[in-house]
């Protein structure tokens, strides 16, 4: 069922770029994965696990427009933290990295066909490379409600280095 996947898996690859022949401040190539799997656990419960990693190969991240770059950070990426607040720091402002790694583990119970609850583990970040990136851990549990239109979640989450509670809410359909 793609509204409510308790079987199966889904892979993303996303590949894009720019060049200075067509107009680009820079040349550029960026690259992501994405794998999300779930698995069923008795007659209700799923578990699901997500990977996402991505790489923009430049010689630098400047000229680069920022939606070629990566920041992780609140719901469908590391719950705990706000969104896309987790990259590369610069002033004040985080801005994105031409790197990424994040995954998430989720278990999810049902106590009726709409009404379930999970628990979760994410971990991930962005820089500007490999040996920069920090991977930052969010946990907590949500409450999760088959709607219409794909499953509701709403969950609070405790951001390991933001020393913080954040509450999230998110229409999870993987597709």
């Amino acid at each position: 069922n793609p509204l409510y996947p308790r079987r199966g898996d889904v892979t993303e690859v996303v590949i894009g770029g720019g060049s200075q022949k067509m107009l680009s401040d820079q040349d550029f190539l960026r690259t992501l994965l994405r794998y999300q799997v779930w698995w069923p656990v008795g007659e209700r419960d799923t578990l699901s696990l997500r990977g996402e990693t991505g790489f923009t190969a430049a010689s630098s991240r400047f000229g680069i427009p920022q939606e070629y770059l990566f920041r992780a950070g609140g719901s469908q990426s590391v719950r705990g933290y706000a969104h896309q607040s987790l990259g590369v720091h610069e002033g004040s402002a985080v801005v994105g990295g031409r790197t990424l790694a994040s995954g998430s583990l989720e278990y999810t119970h049902w106590f009726s066909r709409d009404w379930g609850a999970a628990v979760f583990a994410d971990i991930g970040g962005a820089a500007d490379n490999w040996g920069d990136l920090r991977l930052s851990a969010g946990y907590g549990a949500g409450a999760r409600w088959r709607s219409p239109a794909g499953p509701l979640a709403l969950d609070v989450a405790w951001g390991q280095d933001a020393e913080a509670l954040r509450l999230h809410f998110s229409i999870a359909v993987a597709f």
